[in-house]
C-alpha cells in the first residue's frame, strides 16, 4: 500500500510538472484563458479548419511544404489571411523560398517575442522581431493581428502581410550596380573559391587512385575574418559609397594637396581608397546613426558621424544594416603625412607681395644662401641645402625675428618658378622644424601669435640640422622632418593660411644674433580628423 501511495504521488506531481511546462512552453502561464485559443490539431489541419488561410495553406501544399506541419516537432508558422495571399503573386522571388520564410523551428508565444530577437527560419534567413509601439509586435515589416493559436505541434500567429525576406549584405552588394562598382568590385575581388572536402561526396577512383568527389566549393574572403557579411548569424553594418562619391572625395583631396603644394600622387590615391575600404565595415548593427559621435570600424577605422554623410535611413539587411554614403572625407591624419616647405622660397615671392606676406624685426641683412652639400646616392639624389639666413643688431629687448607666411613653390607653364601661400587644413598638428644648427642661437616660436616653444636649444645636431633627423626616407638623412617644436592647433573650419612667427631667445654659443631657417612641417595628430 505504501508503494501504490508513492507511486499515485508521483504520478500526481509529474501530471502537475507536465500542465506546468505546457503553460510555459506556451506562454499561458498568468495569462488570462481570453487570450488563448488551443486546438488538439496539428498546426496544419489547424489551418486548414480555418477558411480564412485557404490560400495559405494551398500555397504550402503547391509548394510541397504543407507537411512540414505535421511533425512532431513544435514550430511557429506566420500565417496570412485570404486577402493578404493575393501579393505572393507580384513578389519577384521564389515563391517556396518565401512560403519557408513564415515556418521556424521552435514555439514562440506572444510573451516570448521581445524587441531585438531574430528567429531563424526554413529557408534559413531571420525573422527580426521589434516591438516599437507598446501591445504591438511586428515580425519583418508585418503586424501581428491575431496571434497566440496553439496547437498540438506549435503556435499560429496572423499577421497583416506576407513577410519579404531580406537580402544579406553580401547579396546586395553582389548586385550593387556598376554606378558602385568600385566598392562593389574591391571587395569581390578578394573572394577565393575553396574546395570544401569536408562536404564533397566521394564518387570513384581515377586510373591514378586519386579519389574523385562530387565536388562543393565554398567562397572566403579576407574580409570575413574580421566582419562575415556573408553568414546570416552576422549582425553588422556597412556604408557604402557611389563610385560618384569617391570620385568627388578624390577630387577634394586633389584640390587641398594644391593648396598645401603637394602632389597628389597613386600612392597618395592609394591610401585613400585603403582608409575607405576599412573603414566601411563595422562588425555591429549601427541603429540610430548620429548619436554617436565617433563609430570604430571592424578594422580600426574612426568614421566621424559629424563630418562623413550618410543617408540616416537604412536599409535592413538580413543580417545587418546598410546605408548609403552621400559625402566622404578622407581624416586629415590618413592622407596627410606631413605639410612640408622650406623658408628660402621666400626669395621666390613677388617684390610687391613681400611686405603683406612677411614682417622682419631688427633685421641688418636677409638672404636665402646655399651652405652645405649633401649627395644620398642610393636615391640618385644630390644638392646643397639652401636657408633663410637672418642677422640683426643685439638690442636689448628688441630680438631679431621674422613673421612669416609659409609658400610653396609653383612651376609655372613657361618654365619660370613662383610662390604663392599654403593653405592647410584645420586641426591639431605636431610643428617640426629645421635649422643649419652648429652655434644657432636659442628660439622662440609662435603660431598665429600662440606661443609654441620658448628658448628652444636647437643647437644639436640631432635632431635640428636641416631635416636630417625624424622620419628620413629608409636608409639614408633625407628628407626627414627635423625636431619637434610642440602641437599646434590651426583654428577655423576651412582651409586657410597661417603664420609662423620665430624669434631669436638667447645667443648661445653663437657670437651674434642670427637665425639660419631651413623647413617647417605640419604633421596631423590623431586628433586632426
Amino acid at each position: 500500500m505504501k508503494n501504490i501511495k508513492y507511486l499515485l504521488g508521483m504520478l500526481l506531481v509529474v501530471c502537475f510538472a507536465c500542465e506546468e511546462t505546457w503553460d510555459e512552453h506556451y506562454g499561458m502561464d498568468g495569462t488570462g484563458e481570453s487570450d488563448q485559443v488551443v486546438s488538439e490539431l496539428n498546426l496544419l489541419d489547424y489551418l486548414k479548419a480555418n477558411p480564412d488561410y485557404a490560400k495559405f495553406v494551398e500555397a504550402l501544399e503547391a509548394n510541397g511544404i504543407a507537411e512540414e506541419l505535421t511533425r512532431d516537432q513544435y514550430l511557429s508558422v506566420w500565417a496570412v489571411n485570404n486577402e493578404g495571399m493575393d501579393a505572393l503573386a507580384d513578389m519577384d522571388m521564389d515563391t517556396e523560398f518565401v512560403l519557408r520564410y513564415h515556418i521556424n523551428n521552435l514555439t514562440y508565444d506572444m510573451s516570448k517575442l521581445r524587441d531585438g530577437l531574430r528567429l531563424r527560419s526554413l529557408n534559413g534567413k531571420y525573422i527580426p522581431v521589434t516591438k516599437k509601439v507598446e501591445n504591438t509586435v511586428q515580425v519583418a515589416d508585418a503586424t501581428i493581428t491575431n496571434g497566440n493559436q496553439f496547437c498540438q505541434n506549435g503556435v499560429v500567429h496572423e499577421i497583416s502581410e506576407l513577410m519579404v525576406p531580406d537580402e544579406s549584405i553580401y547579396d546586395y552588394v553582389f548586385k550593387l550596380s556598376d554606378d558602385y562598382s568600385m566598392i562593389r568590385d574591391s571587395v569581390f575581388a578578394a573572394n577565393d573559391t575553396v574546395f570544401d572536402a569536408q562536404n564533397s561526396i566521394p564518387i570513384g577512383v581515377d586510373k591514378s587512385g586519386n579519389t574523385i568527389y562530387d565536388s562543393a566549393f565554398v567562397i572566403e574572403n579576407p574580409i570575413f575574418e574580421e566582419v562575415d557579411f556573408r553568414s546570416e548569424f552576422s549582425q553588422v553594418t556597412m556604408f557604402v559609397p557611389s563610385n560618384q562619391v569617391v570620385a568627388n572625395c578624390f577630387d577634394n583631396l586633389q584640390g587641398l594637396y594644391d593648396q598645401f603644394g603637394k602632389p597628389f600622387t597613386k600612392e597618395d590615391s592609394l591610401t585613400a581608397w585603403n582608409w575607405i575600404m576599412d573603414a566601411v565595415f563595422y562588425d555591429e548593427v549601427v541603429e540610430d546613426y548620429g548619436t554617436e559621435e565617433d563609430l570604430i570600424s571592424a578594422f580600426g577605422a574612426r568614421w566621424k558621424t559629424s563630418v562623413q554623410g550618410v543617408n540616416t535611413q537604412y536599409k535592413r539587411m538580413s543580417n545587418g544594416r546598410i546605408y548609403d554614403v552621400n559625402f566622404l572625407k578622407i581624416p586629415n591624419n590618413v592622407h596627410i603625412s606631413a605639410i612640408k616647405q622650406l623658408f628660402y622660397y621666400y626669395e621666390f615671392v613677388p617684390d610687391a607681395q613681400r611686405d603683406e606676406l612677411f614682417t622682419f624685426h631688427n633685421a641688418t641683412e636677409i638672404r636665402a644662401q646655399g651652405t652645405d652639400n649633401y649627395s644620398f646616392p642610393s636615391l640618385n639624389v644630390s644638392g646643397t641645402y639652401t636657408i633663410l639666413r637672418l642677422f640683426g643688431d643685439n638690442i636689448p629687448g628688441q630680438p631679431l625675428a621674422v613673421d612669416y607666411t609659409p609658400v610653396k613653390l609653383d612651376r609655372n607653364e613657361d618654365g619660370t618658378t613662383s610662390a604663392s601661400v599654403v593653405e592647410v587644413p584645420p586641426g591639431e598638428y605636431n610643428l617640426y622644424m629645421g635649422v643649419q644648427s652648429k652655434n644657432h642661437p636659442f628660439l622662440n616660436v609662435y603660431i598665429d601669435d600662440q606661443l609654441v616653444a620658448s628658448e628652444l636649444n636647437v643647437e644639436p645636431s640631432s635632431p635640428w640640422n636641416y631635416d636630417r633627423s625624424t622620419n628620413t626616407v629608409s636608409g639614408t638623412k633625407w628628407d626627414g622632418l627635423g625636431g619637434l617644436v610642440g602641437v599646434v592647433n590651426i583654428e577655423g573650419d576651412e582651409v586657410r593660411t597661417f603664420k609662423i612667427r620665430v624669434e631669436v631667445a638667447l645667443l648661445g654659443k653663437s657670437s651674434r644674433e642670427e637665425m639660419k631657417l631651413y623647413h617647417w612641417a605640419l604633421v596631423p595628430t590623431q586628433n586632426n580628423y
